[in-house]
């Protein structure tokens, strides 16, 4: 295979750039060509491996980012190479490498909402969604499963684009001579032998918490009266920290040491490593530190602070990481006789897999060179068409949307600017709905009401593209088109697999189901309503008849040989937020307890939903959540009273 990798900037000692080029020398290795497209390089080029510098007119900064992503459109001839591998967020990759945390969340749960609209912002959020969004085909490899929920939030990116690695640094380099190596180093930074040393590593001093680790030095020394340094190893700016030093009274006591290619001295001579990170998606200095004999101390952000716990290599702080907690924890750690951690180095190494993301990566990266390709994307400025499965294959080269009106089936239902079809292909059974445009009156009616109108089949899309990424049963979409820019006039459809011999929900409990039954169905009614709100989506039409059950999954369930089976399906109304306001929440479960006005359900029922809903017991739901319980309430009373009439209440006291 021919690669290329793109990455912004390379030097020798960013974790980023270290794992992208033993990745080249993985490939190089086997055989492979690897052209490494960057802005800037830092360090020696090793043989092998070709760099292509693409020099942006402007600072690299937010506008630099910019820039080199023109250039490199200009550069890079896609037909050159066999897969385009990035290393950074940005449009139009094969294959993205995650090293970085979920943007969309810092952006919109960590921040103010002006903080989105900076252009810095508004370009890291494009550049994320064009790797991350369910309309690309882009695949991920990525070494945090914890980040995979908030992508899956705020992008709807399926499970299977993803493919975990797992840690990949080098093996440690064993010496005879570490006590003489152990002494040269804090001889270079007049550092005694009797003072206990604390390590700090990272290129990123903000992130990686040194604000917080000079107030730990400061208790220790203050609190616990120890002799103890803090020696900072990353190619950062120091002067903030330096000042934060000098302000603290501890600036002779902190020791900026910069880039250091001789990190295994440097473990040699330190006594434990402090890594209180604010964020971390992985942290392979921390697996470093552990061979190397050191106990850690990290927060519990860090992707590899799993580690630390598993193998018992120290303590893993959680919220809210105060000063005071992390120098109990590190005069604690200090205190236990260095070949306990040797030991407990020796039991790391030999039983855990942290040495092989290179070899799984280009593993990874052979297997789909060799698939056929399981979506087509394509987006122009009037244009957008998605293909997955083997629509990608069989519909590829056509003019998708004229088979889209010349398709052969049975319509199940038409109405003014839209229409249901269902077609079969190699004996699979499939819908297609068909959006022709809703016209001027019906957008401006809408707009009147206070509601934005449903131009097409957009909103489906990407509701069922949510749904399928967060494991909620629905129907599987395989296609999307859209096309024009009158929103009057937007063409649009979707197309998605078909479901067989489902049962409507009010249909079932109109017929008459056993209290177990009611239990299990109600349970997972439940759960899904709650998965469907922490998404960020609002059904607006969540009653009963628009949960379809399959049948066979119950009678399972029933006999305890797995979970009942229930899908959400009509979401053309959908809405997509990253929280679901207020209003929206009481329309959904109004609808849904009005669904059920008229069948067999009790006030033990609504509690049993109640508590699946909200995952909390019954006296807690009843004191906390009883305003939005009333607006619920009324809400499916009123209308319960606009469908017939009187009010429900009133009917029961009647019987």
């Amino acid at each position: 295979m021919k690669l290329a990798f793109a990455i912004f900037r390379y030097f020798p000692f960013g974790g980023l750039q270290r794992t992208a080029l033993n990745m080249a020398l993985e490939a190089v290795g086997r055989g492979h060509q690897v052209v490494i497209f960057c802005g800037e390089w830092q360090g020696d080029v090793p043989q092998g491996i070709e760099v292509r510098v693409i020099r942006a007119r402007v600072l690299f900064d937010t506008a630099g980012i910019a820039g080199f992503l023109k250039a490199f459109k200009r550069e890079f001839v896609r037909k050159e190479f066999d897969l385009l591998v990035g290393f950074n967020k940005m449009p139009n990759l094969d294959v993205y490498y995650c090293g970085d945390s979920c943007f969309a969340n810092k952006a919109y749960h960590e921040r103010s909402f002006l903080y989105r609209f900076a252009p810095r912002s508004r370009l890291y959020l494009r550049n994320e969604r064009a790797v991350f969004s369910c309309d690309a085909p882009t695949r991920i490899m990525d070494i945090s499963l914890a980040e995979r929920p908030l992508f899956t939030k705020f992008y709807a990116t399926h499970p299977s684009r993803f493919h975990f690695l797992p840690p990949g640094i080098k093996p440690p380099s064993l010496s005879s001579d570490t006590e003489d190596i152990a002494g040269a180093i804090r001889n270079e930074f007049n550092i005694p032998a009797t003072a206990a040393l604390l390590l700090c590593v990272g290129s990123g001093f903000r992130t990686k918490g040194l604000d917080r680790s000079i107030a730990c030095l400061v208790e220790l020394i203050k609190k616990y009266y120890l002799n103890v340094y803090l020696l900072v190893v990353g190619a950062d700016k120091s002067s903030l920290y330096k000042q934060l030093a000098q302000q603290k009274g501890v600036v002779e006591r902190v020791i900026f040491a910069g880039g250091r290619s001789d990190m295994s001295a440097i473990y040699a001579a330190a006594d434990l490593l402090l890594h209180p990170a604010y964020r971390e998606v992985a942290g392979n200095v921390l697996l470093e530190a552990m061979l190397a004999g050191l106990p850690v101390v990290a927060t519990d952000v860090c992707g590899y602070s799993s580690y630390v716990r598993d193998y018992d290599m120290g303590q893993v702080v959680s919220a809210p990481y105060a000063a005071e907690c992390l120098a109990k924890n590190v005069c604690e750690l200090l205190r236990v006789d260095k070949k306990v951690w040797l030991d407990r180095a020796q039991i790391l190494l030999t039983q855990a897999d942290i040495f092989s993301r290179p070899a799984r990566a280009v593993d990874f990266l052979e297997s789909i060179n060799k698939e056929s390709s399981v979506c087509f994307s394509v987006k122009e400025k009037n244009e957008q068409i998605v293909l997955r499965q083997s629509l990608a294959a069989k519909w590829g080269d056509l003019p998708v949307f004229d088979l889209m009106y010349k398709m052969p089936g049975s319509v199940i239902r038409s109405m003014p600017g839209r229409s249901t079809l269902r077609f079969d292909i190699d004996g699979h059974g499939y819908y297609r709905k068909l959006h022709t445009g809703i016209g001027w009156k019906e957008i401006l009616k809408d707009l009147i009401c206070g509601r934005l109108p449903v131009l097409g089949a957009a909103n489906e899309w990407y509701a069922l593209n949510y749904l399928a990424a967060a494991g909620i049963p629905s129907l599987v979409p395989v296609a999307y088109g859209r096309r024009g820019r009158n929103p009057a006039l937007q063409e649009s459809f979707i197309v998605t697999e078909a479901l067989e011999g489902c049962t409507k929900l009010d249909v079932l409990f109109t017929s008459g189901v056993s209290a177990c039954a009611k239990r299990i169905v109600i349970a997972e009614v439940a759960r899904i309503a709650r998965e469907l709100h922490r998404l960020g989506v609002n059904h607006r039409d969540f009653y009963l008849c628009h949960f379809l059950l399959v049948p066979a999954t119950l009678i399972q369930a029933l006999n305890g040989q797995g979970n009942v089976v229930i899908h959400l399906v009509d979401l053309h109304r959908a809405q997509l937020r990253t929280a679901v306001p207020e209003r929206w929440l009481v329309k959904d479960l109004g609808g849904l307890l009005f669904s059920t006005l008229n069948l067999d359900f009790n006030r033990r029922d609504y509690y049993r939903f109640l508590k699946q809903y909200f995952l909390t017991d019954l006296r807690s739901i009843l004191t906390e959540q009883d305003a939005l319980l009333l607006k619920v309430i009324q809400r499916a009373r009123a209308t319960y009273r606009r469908d017939f009439g009187h009010d429900p209440l009133l009917s029961d006291q009647r019987k």
